[in-house]
């Protein structure tokens, strides 16, 4: 396969961004932009030590102090 035609196999469609879009203005109650997407490999090999940093830093957000609280 051509690089070509395995980078647009790749590519984020206009229809998945638009769903996307549309799920997390439903779930935020606010409309949202999409700055950037990009697809990631399956399975998306990371490294344990990188995966558990972001967990690490996503939890650290305390949502409910902002004024988000579910």
């Amino acid at each position: 396969m051509d690089s070509q035609a395995s980078r647009s196999s790749q590519q984020v469609t206009p229809k998945t961004l638009s769903v996307i879009a549309a799920a997390v203005t439903e779930f935020l109650g606010k409309k949202i932009q999409i700055r950037s997407a990009r697809m990631l490999q399956a399975p998306y090999a990371v490294a344990r030590w990188a995966r558990q940093g972001r967990v690490t830093v996503q939890t650290s957000h305390n949502i409910t102090q902002r004024g988000r609280g579910l």
